[in-house]
């Protein structure tokens, strides 16, 4: 997400109530939360573990409703530590030994530590929910709040079990890939923007359009996320160049190839896929070749494209109800950066 700067006070805001969330006086607990610390990014002086993308986007909604983001940080917090608990996980699960150009939690203090740290996040976020009832806001709102949250994340477990399973498939379909996308990526988005408008208002026209927002939203960065997985530098993305080859997963490009493909480049796709993990260099060099080929990637930009118009669209719909311009625009720019609309995707700015 470039130009970062333009969110610095609203981030800052955002990682101290994160930081509050997780305080902790008991000197044998501070190991403990200094693994959350560290996975946020939050034990540096000067914090570099995430774009915070998701908490932003509560804050803005909540900001562009409501005129000030401060009430709404405890959900911000919710959101962001509901997100790296299963990113905590998720390192397991791939066996990455790097997120952010860092060592993960996993890599460093071994997985049963890193089991139990994401499951102490994923606890956390609920403490940060219940802030919000010592800040005035309706119970029914706060209900409706945390079940919209509990759903998102069944969603995303959902998503995962997917995304897993279709590692060892080559009849995957571009539609349910996309199913599994929406469930993996977008529904926590979703519920970013959705939630920041049911702690806003209860017009529930305000809310199915942040809905709306959030799902196009979450379809685009998913998509733009599995271009940068394929034809993105290592600088970029603080991984691998094309790890999700390596790791032999099955993201959109590489679903989009298998439907476009002949008979006899489908055959060898599948070759060059069957091995484990991680795959060789040179059946990676020729996975990128094949996808490069039929212009897999050119499909691609077009649909993040498609997603983001819309997802930019139902945003402006709710502009009419605004007085506030500032979050609205911080709002646009925060999708264009982070669907790739501002950098082109070999730069290694951030």
């Amino acid at each position: 997400m470039t130009n970062s700067g333009r969110y610095g006070p609203r981030i800052a805001a955002i990682d101290e109530e994160i930081r509050s969330v997780l305080a902790q006086a008991e000197p044998a607990l501070q190991p403990f939360y200094g693994m959350m610390l560290y996975h946020l990014g939050l034990d540096m002086a000067r914090p570099g573990g995430g774009k915070r993308m998701r908490p932003l986007l509560c804050a803005l909604v909540y900001e562009a409703l409501a005129g000030d983001a401060r009430p709404v940080l405890p959900a911000a917090a919710a959101l962001e530590l509901l997100h790296n608990f299963t990113l905590v996980h998720d390192d397991i699960e791939d066996q990455d030994p790097t997120r952010h150009h860092r060592p993960t939690v996993w890599s460093v203090w071994g997985v049963p530590q890193a089991i139990n740290t994401g499951d102490g996040m994923y606890a956390a976020s609920r403490l940060a929910v219940q802030r919000l009832r010592e800040l005035g806001f309706p119970a029914d709102r706060i209900l409706d709040f945390a079940c919209l949250i509990d759903r998102a994340c069944v969603r995303v477990c959902e998503g995962q079990f997917l995304d897993i399973s279709f590692e060892a498939r080559t009849d995957i379909t571009v539609e349910r890939y996309r199913a599994m996308a929406a469930k993996k990526t977008g529904a926590l988005i979703a519920a970013c923007a959705e939630g920041a408008g049911v702690l806003a208002t209860d017009d529930p026209k305000v809310r199915e359009a942040l809905a709306r927002f959030g799902d196009d939203f979450g379809q685009a960065f998913q998509a733009y996320d599995d271009l940068l997985g394929i034809w993105a530098t290592t600088e970029r993305t603080g991984k691998l160049e094309m790890n999700d080859l390596v790791k032999r997963k099955k993201t959109l490009p590489v679903v989009i190839a298998f439907e476009k493909a002949s008979p006899r480049l489908r055959a060898e796709l599948a070759t060059l896929f069957a091995p484990p993990a991680p795959l060789a260099a040179e059946s990676v060099e020729r996975i990128r070749e094949i996808l490069d080929d039929l212009g897999t990637r050119e499909q691609l930009e077009s649909e993040i494209a498609s997603h983001r118009t819309r997802a930019l669209h139902a945003l402006r719909g709710i502009a009419a109800l605004s007085a506030a311009s500032e979050p609205l625009a911080l709002l646009e720019q925060l999708v264009a950066s982070a669907t790739g609309a501002e950098e082109p995707v070999g730069s290694g700015s951030r």
